[in-house]
């Protein structure tokens, strides 16, 4: 009898050790963020857990906490002498470990030696800051795992047309924008640089979808308004790019398909000494595989294909060295109509071929230098070549239409800065970045020239908890030897309770727009005759001044409201001594279009606006967010103010999601919904009229941009099905772009075939259906 009772109990466990719920591991480093230094015995806990789960870090700063339950999690690092640090929404997954990074300050006060009197103080994004993750793109709706997508979901951040992934930043065009990666300026990492654009010409300010999988992002922003001092060249906003560390202990998987791309994913540790580590990315757009097999998808063919890595080392204890990069090939082919008795718009008659590649590879080094300094440097080498033509089939005309544009841009970028603290309330940061860049425009005209730009920045913790920091650049361009100087200051109060005040101003500047302006050899007569040279345009030059407030409601709620100020300076314009009415249209205006005449350095351009967000973090399966902005954008030449091409007027959106858990013996099942409207005001064109005469139109046109689009408005629907067990997590999902079908304008052109001007619109519903798996 006592035989059969240990049988059937050694049954029973053996069978809850099969059927028990899935669980995920949480592991990561916690060093000091002002020397890099590893801090052993750090408390890391995963938060609101019944019960509390968590670990303390060994003698190199390294945690792991297994037996997390899946789901959604903020995870705290705290320490005795620092301010703690939280992560919010932790992905926690059967399928794959979360790996964190905590860095964490010095604390502001004396603190006693006891774990508990850790002040808990929240992360507070300093004025400007919109950051985001790949998680949020797994969440939120229609966002096709896009980090530039990702960011139109906060204020003041817009697309001109949903097609593509250009940015509006502040009343500030696709062309004040930038890009970095791990700190270094690059080129614009995305394909289809022609798409959503009036001219269909390639860009350097976006594309049709992202060259860098969100399976390869780590924690990223977008900058925009007064900045620290190491970042410049950029009037709008900094995307900043970041990468994720794979996984150094356990080898992982990832796949995924849908309408989008097929993605294989993979990472884990080089060697077995678990202090380095890969992560490869590899993607095939659907849309291209299915035209490879022979499937008819219409008259244009898309196709796009992408891969990145990353791959990193422990140097002894006080270093890592990493390694870095991405390439992309993409095409849109369209093909004219065949029958001609089809032919009802331009576009019908013509074959028009679009081609792009795009490449990246860099790599950083971070070293302790004695116990109370770090130094990091970046070196990245980008590049990017688009081209595009336009041939015109037979219509019997003498001249049919024939039109090529080719743009290629290439930049070496070298970046580094040591810093550390400096007594007990200071911390200094002292470095320099130096990026040469090579232009060859839509016009075939060349620019090559270095940008230097020495700075230093000091963070001081004054009385009255308050953080100011004051840094200082200067910008020098080779190609014509022009120069800015850019002050900065930065002040943090936080009050008594829960909020937090923000102020920040400072000078930035942007090179010329090269891209789109004319550069060629003026003749001797032009240089007699006083024109100037487009080659001479130096910095445009931006002050800024943001003010604003943080309140944190509880726990996972927070509300910010900002108030910003913008005037750009020696912004280019078309030369006065033209004499001729209606182009008094500064660069600021431009995207696309070429701009072929003289210009001079006189024109201003003006942002003013407000913005109010307030969000929840998930919070028992439910978060949300809504967010707003109200912007002025005006531009002045000719002593004339006028409303600037991007002076939308307002952007708001509203975002609501929901999960429902259930767990069954050996697995996890989660359903999830999300929702997502949003509106921008219409942007501002310049109306014209055509007319015929005899043997040609004529277009006569009015005030620039005085005339204004249709608002846009638009809702996103993402519902999906996650599935955690031991060892794999996979996930269903349907996101719908535009579920009302709405007929949002994007542009008007006029068409030669019907005489008359059109009226383009933006995409319309799309759905994508997608599968992953991670193991």
């Amino acid at each position: 009898m006592q035989r059969i009772l240990y049988f059937c109990a050694a049954i029973s466990a053996s069978f809850c050790a099969v059927a028990q719920e899935p669980f995920g591991v949480v592991r990561g480093t916690v060093r000091d963020a002002a020397t890099g230094a590893t801090l052993p015995n750090a408390a890391v806990l995963v938060e609101r857990t019944q019960p509390q789960v968590g670990a303390a870090t060994d003698s190199l700063g390294r945690f792991i906490i297994s037996q997390v339950a899946v789901g959604l999690w903020s995870v705290k690092a705290s320490i005795v002498g620092y301010e703690a640090a939280s992560v919010h929404e932790v992905w926690v997954r059967s399928g794959k470990e979360s790996v964190l990074e905590f860095a964490l300050s010095p604390a502001r006060i004396e603190l006693q030696p006891v774990v508990v009197g850790v002040v808990d103080r929240w992360q507070i994004a300093h004025s400007g800051v919109r950051l985001f993750t790949v998680e949020q793109g797994l969440r939120y709706p229609a966002m096709f795992q896009d980090p530039a997508r990702l960011l139109t979901a906060t204020p003041s951040v817009a697309a001109p047309n949903d097609q593509a992934n250009h940015l509006m930043v502040r009343g500030n065009g696709p062309l004040a924008n930038t890009w970095l990666l791990e700190g270094a300026e690059m080129v614009c990492p995305n394909h289809l640089g022609n798409a959503g654009t009036a001219s269909d010409l390639p860009t350097l300010t976006g594309g049709g979808v992202s060259i860098l999988s969100a399976q390869m992002l780590g924690p990223s922003s977008l900058r925009t308004g007064s900045m620290p001092a190491s970042h410049g060249n950029a009037l709008g906003g900094i995307t900043d790019l970041s990468l994720r560390q794979g996984n150094a202990q356990e080898r992982e998987w990832t796949v995924q398909a849908g309408l989008i791309g097929i993605d294989v994913s993979a990472e884990g540790p080089i060697t077995k000494r678990g202090k380095d580590f890969h992560l490869v990315n590899y993607r095939y757009s659907t849309l291209g595989l299915l035209s490879a097999m022979g499937v008819d998808i219409g008259d244009e063919a898309i196709s796009f294909q992408d891969i990145s890595f990353h791959a990193g080392s422990r140097i002894g204890e006080r270093g890592e060295w990493r390694v870095f990069g991405l390439g992309g090939v993409s095409s849109n082919t369209f093909k004219a109509k065949a029958d001609t008795a089809q032919w009802e718009f331009d576009k019908d008659s013509r074959d028009i071929n679009y081609a792009s590649s795009m490449g990246a590879v860099g790599a950083t080094l971070k070293l302790q230098l004695g116990k109370r300094s770090l130094m990091h440097a970046t070196a990245l080498w980008s590049g990017a070549y688009q081209e595009r033509s336009e041939y015109e089939k037979d219509t019997g005309a003498m001249a049919p239409w024939r039109d090529f544009a080719s743009l290629y841009e290439r930049k070496l970028s070298l970046v580094a800065a040591i810093e550390g603290p400096w007594g007990k309330w200071l911390h200094y940061t002292v470095g320099g970045s130096a990026m040469e860049r090579m232009l060859v425009n839509v016009l075939a005209d060349t620019a090559q020239g270095w940008l230097l730009r020495p700075f230093a920045q000091v963070r001081a913790t004054l009385p009255g908890n308050i953080v100011a920091t004051v840094g200082m650049g200067y910008s020098h361009y080779t190609y014509n030897l022009s120069g800015l100087l850019e002050p900065r200051i930065d002040l943090l109060k936080t009050l008594r309770g829960k909020g937090a005040v923000l102020l920040s101003a400072g000078v930035r500047g942007q090179l010329p727009q090269h891209a789109v302006i004319n550069l060629s050899d003026l003749s001797s007569a032009s240089t007699a005759m006083g024109v100037p040279d487009n080659r001479a345009l130096g910095f445009q030059r931006s002050e800024d001044l943001t003010v604003g407030y943080e309140h944190r409601v509880d726990y996972y709620t927070s509300v910010r409201a900002e108030a910003y100020g913008q005037r750009i300076t020696r912004v280019p314009v078309p030369w006065s001594g033209l004499n001729i009415t209606g182009l008094q249209e500064p660069l600021t205006n431009a995207w696309d279009e070429p701009q072929y005449l003289p210009m001079e350095a006189s024109a201003e351009t003006r942002n003013l606006g407000v913005e109010l967000s307030v969000k929840q973090a998930m919070s028992k399966g439910f978060y949300w967010l809504m967010n707003g902005s109200v912007f002025r954008s005006t531009t002045v030449a000719d002593g004339v103010e006028r409303r600037a091409r991007w002076d939308a007027g307002w952007t708001a959106n509203a975002m609501a999601g929901k999960e429902w858990s259930r767990s069954k013996e050996d697995r996890v099942r989660s359903w999830g919904v999300g929702l997502r409207a949003l509106g921008v005001g219409g942007l501002r064109y310049t109306p014209f009229e055509a007319q015929w005469r005899t043997s040609h139109w004529a277009f006569i046109t009015g005030e620039p941009f005085s005339a204004r689009l249709h608002d846009v408005f638009r809702i996103d629907l993402r519902v999906y099905l996650k599935r955690d067990r031991d060892g794999r997590t996979g996930l269903w999902a349907i996101d719908v772009q535009n579920v009302a079908n709405t007929r949002n304008e994007a542009y008007k052109a006029f068409d030669f075939r019907k005489g008359e001007t059109i009226t383009r619109y933006q995409l319309g519903l799309i759905p994508n259906l997608s599968y992953r798996i991670e193991f």
